[in-house]
């Protein structure tokens, strides 16, 4: 039978990838260590968060996911093989661990975690999701894990206070403190006057869009003029709205910086500002369009999500629509819009999405971070305003 005490009242063989005795000479003079290992994402499940301040939040009646938990699931969702990098990992306690490289199993003694409850419940919920869908293929990445060995309880309890309260301000809530946001916001509200951007991690309640998800989109949409000039093309440029969701909120803040010093800062802030509330119901419309249905889209492959008649369609097969529609956002006066011609065929759009899929073995993820498919979705709306370029001139 299985052994069901939590990790804390045992002794749990964790496996690893490597592992290295990282102890300071301060450490030896105090009978402790401290260990860094690489482990399988899974393995951190078999760890309980006694020993923590807290566990896995949404799990508390009341509570919900914050931007962290939702910035955490995206990265696992859309780039598990760069976790490693963009996650803080987890820090446990043990009173002694010994390991065995010939097996690479290390034997944790009452291990806890102590800092990192939020990833392991978002690494829970990804591998539960991947579960339920059978079909998905899983895969495998790692967690960075640093192991304390101390004797001592009561420095145990000190240690998970001082690593939980020492984390720094999210970016988010900095931007939103400096009133970066605020311009953008008001914008938003013309088009979603119930609706009002995230100033900060801690606003979740239904009346808030995620920020940093329509900074991602208003990247994705930027006309070509307005991009930042670099060796990249303007694809793989677009990529970065849908990889790389913290450079979205970092260099929109440099373009906060220096938007008066600056003429390109600038005109994409304006951008900005102006097409806030019109990306986010370009967004919402692509993602819930009706003519997703019949297009034989699978939940068991993430490529869709249903609940009764609708439809919510994974962000990889969107991001390249949303950046092909940057074709149609320019400036007529003052203000960037979107002026997208009337025999436009939106289902025309959706059919080659589809194609593009199908083409990236049916993942999202791998179509969302495919330069190809960006530019080969960018091709209908180039072809639509060369005839709209020739109408105009024959009806002169």
């Amino acid at each position: 039978m299985a052994n069901t005490k939590p990790s804390s009242e045992r002794t749990i063989a964790l496996s690893y990838e490597s592992i290295r005795n990282l102890t300071s000479p301060e450490e030896k003079q105090n009978g402790a260590r401290s260990y860094f290992a690489n482990i399988p994402a899974r393995e951190l499940l078999k760890l309980d968060t006694e020993a923590n301040l807290r566990g896995y939040v949404p799990e508390h009646p009341g509570k919900r996911r914050t931007q962290v938990h939702k910035a955490i699931a995206q990265t696992l969702s859309d780039n598990p093989e760069r976790f490693i990098q963009l996650s803080g990992g987890a820090t446990v306690s043990a009173i002694d661990i010994d390991v065995d490289d010939t097996k690479k199993i290390v034997r944790v003694k009452r291990g806890s975690i102590i800092n990192g409850a939020q990833t392991q419940g978002e690494i829970k919920r990804f591998f539960e999701a991947l579960d339920e869908s059978e079909e998905q293929e899983e895969p495998h990445f790692h967690v960075r894990v640093e192991f304390i060995v101390e004797p001592d309880p009561e420095f145990i309890v000190a240690t998970a206070i001082a690593r939980n309260t020492s984390t720094n301000v999210q970016r988010i809530s900095m931007a939103g403190k400096k009133k970066y946001f605020d311009e953008l916001n008001d914008s938003f509200q013309i088009v979603f006057p119930d609706k009002k951007l995230s100033m900060s991690e801690t606003d979740t309640g239904d009346e808030f869009v995620d920020t940093m998800k329509l900074l991602q989109i208003l990247w994705a949409m930027m006309p070509e003029s307005l991009l930042p000039s670099g060796k990249r093309s303007v694809a793989e440029a677009r990529l970065k709205s849908y990889k790389n969701r913290a450079y979205c909120l970092v260099d929109f803040e440099n373009d906060v910086i220096n938007k008066d010093a600056d003429e390109r800062a600038g005109d994409r802030y304006r951008y900005f500002v102006d097409m806030a509330g019109q990306a986010w119901r370009e967004y919402l419309k692509w993602r819930h369009h009706g003519n997703w249905h019949g297009q034989y889209l699978r939940e068991s492959n993430r490529q869709v999500v249903r609940d009764d008649d609708a439809l919510t369609v994974s962000d990889g097969m969107i991001f390249p629509i949303l950046a092909a529609m940057s074709n149609f956002v320019e400036k007529r006066g003052k203000k960037w819009a979107l002026h997208v011609p009337t025999f436009f065929d939106e289902a025309e759009m959706i059919s080659a999405a589809r194609d593009q899929l199908t083409a990236h073995e049916g993942s999202p993820m791998l179509m969302g971070r495919d330069a190809s498919a960006y530019d080969t979705l960018s091709l209908l709306p180039k072809m639509v305003l060369r005839v709209a370029g020739r109408m105009k001139l024959l009806n002169k």
